[in-house]
């Protein structure tokens, strides 16, 4: 500290330094940066944004090569028949029936419904239709219009394809913050900008807590540092391709071998009564009679393709695409006894591949109905108390069929075991009941388990007292 410093701080204990107010200037920008809207591109030097492009530690495809994915799979559901049908396929088993959302709070159902039933939301229509395209093209995007005066919400879908850039947070990669769309080559537009729907983290804003933002993003099949997903097909597109074109070929094949030519053998003509004779006789007409000497041989001829082995490499092919998409070939058109015990004995793998997904479906569809909530407390519609007690519960369709006949027949066995193993010590009652307990639930009945346990424990009512207090009041009498 020179002398002027020092004279200055005499004269002005509370004086700053240089470091200490360039210290104090950088805590108030970033708690300005904090307090700004999460919409709002304070970033114009990507010190808070880190943009996916240029980024070699991001996981993703390049943007040509991400482009090119959804076009490809756009073109085989239009053009494939078994692309579509693995894609129906998975929808059929994901949706054999309604999602339903319940919340044990009257008005914050009520503020769901409106969002689920809304008719230009239609859910229940839509909803599995964005699955299936998010199984297809990797990544969904929806924008969100909010009713300024109540908050209802009214969600609106962008084509993947339109995406330009996507932003992610500087911290953690697995956050996305901003998704920047495409410029519109007719228009002329400038692409819009939308804030990624994510929780609000500042304390000091009055959407604290709460989710906010313009467009909900998902993806799957993508690495934890990626932004953009992967198509379930991504690789089996080349396959599937192939392994129709082979089916083609096969049909083509196929048209030639219904074809067939007669080989005449003319034993002792010479060339030109060969000739004389092909324009004197023509190919016979079906169901007529032709008669000829020992000189004269007649045979139909037609072309041997191989085609069992065309056929075998189909059938290869199409098991390979099967396996790697983890579906039994029973499921895409094969019969017989061996297929219906191979998709018995395979069945549960494609099942729990099904439950994983519907797992992140289910997540969706929570977020959805949360961001509704929260919508409703900020625009006044609902309490905020009201919401934070409110338990909101999201039902999937079951995804497989319960066997009940098989599962009836074993209750039997099962109870028999369990009485034995009780008996003989191996287990306790209570561990018993909880394995019946178990395996009842898969019929569709829960049981409260230590309800019956602490049922089973109390002695049951003395009856013969009552009756004999009966008898006794009727003697006196």
């Amino acid at each position: 500290m020179n002398i002027r410093e020092a004279i200055a701080r005499a004269l002005a204990p509370n004086l700053k330094t240089e470091d200490e107010i360039r210290a104090i200037v950088d805590e108030k920008i970033e708690q300005a940066r904090m307090a700004l809207p999460i919409t709002a591109d304070y970033d114009k030097k990507g010190e808070g944004y880190r943009p996916l492009t240029g980024q070699s530690n991001l996981r993703d495809l390049l943007s040509t090569s991400h482009e090119r994915m959804i076009e490809v799979a756009y073109w085989m559901y239009d053009n494939s028949a078994m692309t579509r049908r693995l894609a129906h396929m998975d929808r059929g088993f994901l949706f054999d029936g309604r999602v339903t959302i319940t919340a044990d709070d009257g008005y914050v159902q009520e503020v769901i419904d409106a969002f689920w039933h809304d008719e230009d939301n239609c859910m229940d229509l839509s909803f599995p239709e964005y699955a299936m395209w998010l199984s297809l093209l990797g990544s969904q995007l929806w924008p969100v219009e909010i009713n300024k005066i109540n908050g209802h919400v009214r969600l609106l879908y962008i084509d993947p394809a339109d995406i330009k850039e996507i932003h992610v947070s500087r911290a953690d990669t697995r956050q996305i913050q901003r998704v920047d769309l495409k410029d519109s080559l007719l228009t002329g537009r400038i692409g819009k900008k939308y804030a990624v729907i994510r929780k609000d983290y500042n304390t000091i804003s009055k959407t604290y807590g709460r989710l906010v933002g313009d467009a909900f993003y998902f993806a799957i099949n993508k690495p934890p540092n990626a932004a953009y997903g992967r198509s379930d097909y991504l690789t089996l597109f080349d396959w599937i391709d192939s392994e129709e074109r082979h089916g083609f070929n096969i049909l083509e094949r196929s048209e030639f071998l219904l074809n067939f030519i007669w080989d005449v053998t003319l034993k002792g003509m010479t060339e030109e009564e060969i000739r004389t004779w092909a324009k004197e006789n023509g190919p016979p007409p079906a169901g007529s009679v032709r008669a000829h000497n020992e000189n004269v041989d007649w045979k139909a001829v037609s072309p041997d393709l191989k085609s069992y082995e065309q056929s075998n490499v189909f059938d290869t092919i199409k098991g390979f695409v099967m396996g790697a998409a983890g579906r039994p070939d029973s499921w895409f058109g094969a019969g017989g006894k061996a297929y219906q015990t191979e998709a018995e004995q395979f069945g549960q793998v494609p099942l729990r591949d099904l439950g994983q997904r519907q797992m992140y479906l289910k997540f969706i569809v929570e977020r959805l109905a949360r961001f509704v909530v929260d919508q409703g407390v900020i625009h006044g519609r609902l309490t905020s108390e009201r919401v934070d007690k409110a338990k909101i519960t999201v039902t999937m369709p079951e995804i497989s069929q319960k066997e009940l006949t098989k599962l009836i027949n074993g209750v039997p066995q099962l109870t028999t075991a369990l009485s034995i193993a009780v008996q003989e010590n191996w287990i306790s009652k209570e561990t018993a009941t909880k394995i019946f307990a178990y395996v009842v639930s898969y019929l569709g009945y829960e049981i409260d388990v230590q309800k019956e346990i602490d049922a089973a424990g109390k002695k049951p009512p003395d009856d013969t007292k009552d009756y004999d207090d009966l008898v006794k009041k009727s003697n006196d009498r």
